[in-house]
């Protein structure tokens, strides 16, 4: 066993082809700044396989859910304007990671979702989304208002500036969670339990470019320390019991 006493903690990987010269080759990864990040917030990152991650629970203390394509607008009842509009979409990615929010929730591991990831939660609880939202604004971002007394205010303040690089947006966050950041024109920009007991955080912008000259987020140490400490509060309590 390790004698590293930092949390580890998982990124969902998703799967991908990378051109080859004999030609394409399927891949599991996740983009490299959600490594740094994970390493940066004092977190050792290891990255999930998809499809296996719900196995591997008791080998991390914390998960991380990424950014990427478009979530199924089958998968929250989407109307025809969403599924016309949607990129990027993977029905097995969706799969994989609705059933890993759901093991990770019963197992009580923290998780922050990323953007897509953000959705992914919300849709894993019967939450709804809608396409076209068109937040993409990588050079300035937006400023988002957070909700008083929400966890995302106390990590960030009241009126946080976020990166913006999402067209997907939650309209409705489902049963087990409760908005707590909005953008100017109402888009939700995080959502929190409503379980008071479980440690989870969705953020709709991308933290993980803190460490990014462009396009650059300032709240990427606020939000990924505090997902390392939490990781490490659970990692202590397992030493603990055991």
């Amino acid at each position: 066993m390790s004698a590293d006493p930092r949390p580890v903690i998982g990124i969902a990987g998703h799967g991908y082809d990378v051109a080859r010269d004999f030609g394409s080759l399927p891949v599991h990864g996740t983009p490299r700044s959600y490594v740094d990040a994970v390493a940066a917030s004092g977190g050792r990152p290891v990255v999930l396989p998809p499809g296996a991650a719900p196995d591997l629970l008791d080998l991390v203390d914390g998960i991380v859910l990424t950014g990427g394509g478009d979530v199924d607008p089958a998968r929250y009842g989407g109307d025809a304007t969403d599924v016309a509009g949607a990129r990027g979409v993977v029905p097995q990615r969706d799969a994989d990671e609705i059933a890993l929010v759901h093991a990770a929730l019963a197992a009580g591991v923290p998780l922050l979702g990323v953007c897509r990831g953000l959705q992914v939660l919300a849709v894993a609880a019967g939450g709804r989304l809608r396409g076209d939202i068109g937040h993409v604004h990588p050079a300035d971002g937006h400023p988002v208002t957070t909700a008083p007394g929400s966890l995302v205010r106390r990590l960030l303040g009241p009126e946080p500036t976020t990166s913006a690089l999402h067209r997907q947006a939650v309209v409705d966050p489902g049963a087990e969670w409760v908005a707590t950041a909005w953008a100017a024109d109402g888009v939700v920009e995080a959502i929190e339990p409503r379980d008071a007991g479980r440690v989870a955080l969705g953020v709709q912008w991308h933290p993980e470019l803190a460490w990014n000259t462009w396009p650059h987020d300032p709240t990427g140490p606020a939000i990924f320390t505090w997902l390392a400490q939490m990781a490490e509060n659970r990692s202590t309590r397992d030493v603990v019991s055991a």
